[in-house]
């Protein structure tokens, strides 16, 4: 056993020369990849929800201080939180040719009182349609939503006069006013470039300050902009044509390279601090991409940025080794946080702590993490702190944008660290974790998230007693920004940057195959691999690579496929590998078995590929709040069970597929919600026998210690089930007691 200082931080001290590393495996830029069949439905899903209509009636979006508005006040992260989705998302959608979404229409009502519209922005429209009088406010939304084109009203004077407006861009007088559009089609590309150009527009020309300055002496003032840097350098590359060299992307990498120098030169009087100082790595990305990318004969400066940025921020090492130190219990400063090694590794690969390497540390944190805090959709118990004391507990949550940050971690571990068990834990996370923060009466679409997901749900309600230790009562429930509106910002990173990092080029030009899904990539020099397959509900996935000339070709096999066999040979992990010199197409069967993994206390998860397997709790709908569009789009619900949860699986350790069935029931059907809350394309039929299980603080309590039945008659009669993706569930058990018969 190693023992380890409190303080052992060598990498700290060390001295970066010459130019960063290049990762083992480069994601090929955004605007490369055109998504097809389930996940094209999933990213078409996403821009007609909420990412597509954020900008239309959220406040925080459509009114953002980024843009000359008033809102996004505070730390400024929500639009740069948007922005930073909706750039590849604009980008994927419009490969795919899917250019205009039909809008929805309606009128925002915000869940405060109503205040002053003295910006344009606040109600962004102009022309008077006509002036009436009513005797309440209700009269005049009502007025203005059966009035053909109105999209904005004003009531003045105790709401007794009403004035009803559409088109323009903002209404000059003062007046109570809320916020009607969406008529128009929702058009994703329009909506990037008017955000996009307004953040270029008005970037700071003295100082290269890009966004809000209103905290320039405060250490946390750099969190603000790091997504934005994201989202510029994204766009960056989705203009680009390959060359780095179009006006767009030498102008938007200027504006970034002149960002990060003011910054570098305000971190002199003003170090990092809060969550600047835990967030650290993210801006650390944008100074990684201009060295990669757009140097500019500037790699000295941007070198002794990323020192500066590592020496001021907070030690990842010594916090995943230890749970000590500034770094801290933040789930989404530790989902972020996971990066930091590999990240790092990039400008010092011979760096270690406490004796590991950068490589090993990697490993390490997320090994660490499992141990103490995980969960079996990959994730980890965070509901805003990691517990304290840690658990496991399956009823306790994790928040939504540390699902997606941890996504995005994985993906720049892999990356960097080429080791597929980081690949394997974003499809872990992308397929499981991710879709189950979402829910709705109408099945699969995305107008309504949680702030915290538990992998064994069994209600979302306003809990004013509740299990977690850190947020409020409305948590678990489902709606546009429940308990805080982070999430409802950072969620829309989550599919586009999964479908962006899909294909790589190796330092020695293979082309990689890292994540499966429908879609096609084209790599620099003009090859193009198109992978088709319904994976991960089916277990096939067809490469066909077209090279321009002779290229090596490497797919990734999963660490759970034993025996996975690509045109019909065996293929041991973690690649295969093919000289390619003609168009050819490789068939990869996964072959994967039903695995059952053991958790605390004797419990279980069921898994098959890269599917997790979880017993849907059927629920009642209640609407608590509309905000948006038609009756079933933007509301705020309750979900109450109506259906039983209160069992324990029979099942055989030892050989799970005599107790566990798999069976496709019908595949995923084309133009469907993949994660539909109904006619699921996969199942695992199990044995499940009543038992005693509790309710504390409105949740299931931690599962009963296994096995629960010491013999038959301690437990009901056994009920013949299926077990459905976890992704598909809204209320569900997805970490179970066995009963050990």
């Amino acid at each position: 056993m190693r023992v380890l200082p409190l303080v052992a931080c060598l990498v700290c001290a060390t001295t970066i020369e010459g130019s960063p590393l290049v990762p083992r495996n480069t994601p090929l830029p955004v605007g490369s990849v055109t998504p097809k069949g389930w996940l094209l439905k999933q990213l078409t899903l996403q821009a007609e929800g909420l990412s597509g209509h954020l900008s239309q009636f959220w406040p925080d979006v459509m009114s953002s201080i980024w843009i000359g508005g008033q809102n996004d006040s505070g730390l400024h992260e929500r639009t740069p939180y948007w922005l930073n989705g909706v750039v590849p998302l604009s980008f994927l959608l419009k490969n795919a040719g899917v250019d205009l979404l039909p809008g929805a229409k309606g009128i925002y009502k915000a869940p405060v009182s109503m205040t002053p519209c003295k910006q344009g922005r606040g109600i962004r429209s102009t022309t008077h349609l006509n002036t009436l009088s009513t005797q309440a406010e209700e009269e005049c939304w009502k007025a203005c939503i059966n009035t053909k084109d109105c999209k904005a009203y004003t009531t003045e004077k105790d709401h007794t006069l009403c004035s009803l407006y559409a088109g323009g861009n903002g209404i000059p007088q003062e007046g109570l006013c809320y916020n009607s559009l969406g008529v128009a089609p929702v058009n994703m590309t329009a909506q990037v470039e008017e955000y996009v150009t307004y953040i270029l527009s008005h970037q700071n020309p003295t100082t290269g300050w890009l966004g809000p300055d209103d905290l320039p002496t405060d250490g946390d003032q750099y969190w603000g902009a790091m997504n934005v840097l994201q989202a510029l350098y994204q766009y960056a590359e989705g203009m680009d044509d390959g060359s780095k060299s179009t006006p767009t992307f030498l102008k938007v990498s200027d504006a970034i390279y002149r960002h990060l120098m003011e910054a570098q030169k305000r971190l002199a009087a003003y170090p990092m601090d809060s969550w600047s100082a835990a967030r650290w790595i993210d801006m650390a990305l944008s100074a990684e991409w201009l060295l990669d990318n757009a140097p500019q004969g500037h790699e000295t400066e941007l070198m002794a940025l990323l020192t500066t940025l590592h020496a001021q921020g907070d030690n990842w090492e010594q916090w995943f080794e230890t749970w000590r130190g500034r770094a801290g219990s933040h789930n989404v400063n530790n989902a972020q946080g996971l990066k930091s090694a590999a990240v790092w590794y990039r400008f010092n690969p011979n760096g270690t702590w406490g004796n590991y390497s950068l490589p090993e540390l990697s490993v390490r944190r997320m090994n660490n993490m499992d141990a103490t805090y995980g969960l079996p959709t990959g994730m980890f118990n965070g509901d805003e702190l990691l517990p304290n004391p840690p658990t496991r507990n399956p009823s306790r949550g994790i928040e939504t944008c540390g699902v997606v940050e941890s996504m995005f971690s994985y993906t720049i571990m892999y990356s960097v660290h080429d080791n597929i068990v980081f690949a394997d834990r974003t499809e872990r996370i992308a397929f499981n974790a991710l879709p189950a923060t979402w829910a709705s009466p109408t099945g699969g679409d995305m107008w309504a998230h949680q702030y915290l997901q538990a992998v064994n749900e069994i209600n979302a309600i306003k809990a004013v007693d509740h299990v977690w230790q850190h947020d409020g009562a409305f948590s678990e429930t489902y709606g546009l920004e429940p308990n805080y509106g982070c999430c409802t910002a950072n969620f829309n990173q989550g599919w586009p940057k999964f479908a962006s990092n899909l294909f790589y080029v190796s330092p020695e030009g293979a082309l990689v195959v890292g994540l499966y899904s429908p879609a096609s990539g084209k790599f620099p020099g003009g090859h193009v691999i198109d992978v088709d397959t319904a994976y991960p509900f089916d277990e096939v996935i067809t490469v066909t690579v077209k090279p321009v000339s002779a290229v090596t070709l490497k797919l990734r096999i999963p660490s759970w496929a034993k025996q996975a066999a690509v045109n019909g040979t065996f293929a041991a992990g973690p690649y295969f590998t093919a000289q390619v010199t003609q168009e050819e197409t490789f068939v990869l069967k996964l072959n994967p078995e039903v695995r059952v993994e053991q958790w605390d206390n004797g419990t279980v998860s069921i898994h098959h590929g890269a599917l997790m397997y979880s017993l849907p709790i059927q629920p009642n709908y209640t609407v608590y709040a509309h905000h948006w569009g038609s009756d079933t789009q933007s509301n705020d619900y309750y979900l109450d069970p109506t259906s039983k949860w209160e069992y324990a699986l029979d099942v055989n350790m030892t050989n799970p597929q005599q107790s566990l069935s798999f069976k496709k029931t019908g595949g995923y059907v084309a133009g469907s919600a993949p994660f539909n809350h109904s006619n699921w394309p996969t199942a695992i039929t199990a044995t499940l026998r009543p038992i005693e299980w509790g309710i504390l603080s409105n949740s299931a309590t931690s599962p009963p210690v296994s096995p629960v039945c010491k013999q038959p008659s301690d437990c009901g009669q056994p009920v013949q089930v299926d077990l459905v993706p976890h992704g598909g569930t809204e209320l569900r058990i997805g970490e179970f007691p066995r009963t050990g018969l």
